[in-house]
């Protein structure tokens, strides 16, 4: 069997089992409870809920995220220079090697990937200073999300959404990638909870796994902060109903969790 390094992430001879039968798991990893688990699923819950409701009529709690109207221009030529983002990387490049082969997903194959760096100084809880960062790149139907340090979910997403919509229409929005996750809570989450419960290794599995919408797995997913941070993507830049994240799909490169959310058009009448 190939390295997953050398394998497109759609690969047809490794479909994963979408549900499995659960593993009897003795043991939670220590920095996860039951309770956050039943946090990150009713979260992840009102999620789907918000996106896929146009109202709030069916749903548990009000949504919390509004459309987002920001720009690149907002943030780079802001009229308060203290809100100023600069620019230390901007430039075009090729297709993230986590990937894989990016054909099967219709993805560009050269240098049609904007990559851009952005960092702004904040202050944390405790007074100290340090840089809040935004590391990502966009393709035609694509947002990828490098590592991010010190950027919490909503200005991720807002920043994502803009950087998207500087150069492809909102509309064509496909896939949303989280590459080499260090974000500790969703990571330990799917590395130490998601994974063991199907009786799966993270770092040595070879395949692609799928985590199907309105399931329990799909919803613990959504409700960790990487899951809400998409979510929150799709809340800022689609009318509610519109839109649906169809499937959360979870691969590793060299031992390192990547994920991808993909979005699909809401046909009338689908559930």
């Amino acid at each position: 069997m190939e390295a997953p390094s050398k394998k497109p992430i759609d690969y047809k001879d490794q479909e994963p089992e979408a549900k499995a039968n659960p593993v009897d798991v003795p043991d939670l990893h220590p920095a996860m409870t039951n309770a956050m688990i039943n946090i990150f699923r009713q979260k992840g819950n009102d999620y789907q809920t918000w996106i896929n409701d146009p109202d709030d009529t069916n749903c548990q709690r009000p949504c919390i995220v509004s459309p987002s109207t920001l720009r690149l221009d907002d943030l780079m030529q802001p009229f308060a220079d203290g809100n100023r983002w600069d620019a230390y990387f901007n430039a075009w490049v090729d297709a993230p090697e986590e990937i894989g082969d990016p054909c099967p997903l219709d993805l560009p194959t050269g240098q049609d990937y904007h990559k851009l760096y952005l960092r702004k100084l904040g202050v944390e809880k405790d007074g100290s200073v340090g840089w809040n960062k935004y590391h990502g790149r966009v393709a035609h139907t694509a947002i990828f999300a490098d590592n991010n340090v010190r950027l919490d979910g909503p200005q991720w997403s807002q920043i994502a959404q803009a950087h998207y919509q500087d150069f492809f229409d909102i509309d064509s929005l496909k896939y949303v990638f989280r590459m080499t996750v260090v974000n500790e809570e969703t990571h330990t989450f799917v590395d130490k909870v998601l994974y063991p419960r199907y009786g799966l290794e993270l770092a040595g599995d070879s395949q692609l796994r799928t985590w199907l919408y309105d399931t329990d797995e799909y919803q613990e997913i959504m409700g960790t902060p990487l899951g809400k941070a998409v979510g929150a993507l799709v809340l800022g830049a689609f009318t509610r109903g519109t839109r649906r994240i169809s499937q959360i799909l979870t691969w590793q490169y060299d031992g390192d969790l990547q994920m991808r959310f993909d979005i699909s058009q809401v046909t009338l009448g689908q559930d």
